[in-house]
């Protein structure tokens, strides 16, 4: 088979070279990273089947374009695409949107841009786009965010030619408890979230409270493998996370978007004032 006869031999001879494989970025990517946990998530959330010897193909992107996607894990496993997001603030209308452009860099990527203009169909994996979330607000159990409620205009007017669905699963305890079953290695890091964010009130983590969250874990068999191979490393970039100052972020873009509109005001008002003057003058 020639190179460019599909795009899904594209996913699988360029993924492992224009792809960096560098996935300890967080706890939930160094949990699920491993091809095993992956096919165990996907077969809980999927209600699928596939065995440990299945074939994937992890394709997960690394731009500092996409850090907001901090959580994510993609890959492609029997021709469906999944864009894996764990998510553990608040679930925002712009996922739909990230996840497009996530989704076009990576067709870009992936295809000889060409083959678009033969006449040979380009094949490609279907898209999934999923996200776990495990935030502290009391979401409900699935909910769907939709590219459309995006569009400007009357919802009733508008024609929705480009659609995208995100379908999002909440992983606290009491909610989906189906996938949780199906899936133990997230119904345990499930747990191991909140076990880390019940500390969440102190500035940092001591060493005596590290002791705790190690011997709760311990005891309640939450991630003891990944205990045992990264100790206390763990748990310091869980609790990192979880008390990361997200919306001190976004209180920035916030407030260069206030800026920006601000002087954009002021020099519209220069402008026309001198350019008003000067007509006048002459």
């Amino acid at each position: 088979m020639k190179k460019s006869e599909t795009a899904e031999l594209s996913f699988q001879q360029q993924g492992r070279t224009e792809f960096e494989r560098n996935y300890k970025d967080t706890v939930f990517v160094t949990v699920f990273h491993e091809k095993e946990k992956l096919i165990e998530l996907y077969n809980a959330i999927f209600d699928t089947d596939y065995d440990k010897d299945t074939a994937i193909d992890i394709v997960t992107i690394k731009d500092v374009l996409f850090r907001t996607l901090k959580n994510d894990v993609s890959f492609v496993l029997d021709k469906r695409f999944v864009v894996l997001v764990e998510h553990q603030s608040s679930i925002n209308g712009n996922l739909p949107l990230r996840d497009l452009l996530y989704m076009s860099t990576v067709l870009k990527r992936m295809i000889d841009t060409k083959q678009l203009y033969r006449e040979k169909t380009v094949r490609i994996p279907r898209p999934a786009f999923i996200v776990l979330y495990n935030g502290p607000e009391d979401l409900p159990e699935y909910q769907e965010l939709r590219l459309s409620d995006a569009y400007l205009g009357d919802k009733d007017e508008r024609e929705d030619a480009l659609q995208l669905i995100v379908k999002v699963y909440n992983i606290n305890t009491g909610k989906n408890a189906e996938i949780l079953k199906k899936c133990e290695t997230l119904r345990q890091y499930s747990r191991f979230v909140e076990i880390v964010r019940s500390y969440g009130h102190i500035d940092q983590l001591t060493s005596a409270a590290m002791v705790q969250i190690m011997a709760q874990c311990q005891e309640e068999n939450v991630l003891t493998e990944f205990m045992e191979h990264y100790g206390t490393e763990l748990i310091e970039m869980l609790f990192k996370e979880l008390t990361r100052e997200e919306d001190l972020e976004i209180s920035r873009l916030d407030g260069y978007d206030a800026g920006q509109k601000d002087g954009f005001t002021k020099g519209e008002k220069s402008g026309f004032s001198k350019g008003e003057k000067s007509g006048f003058s002459k």
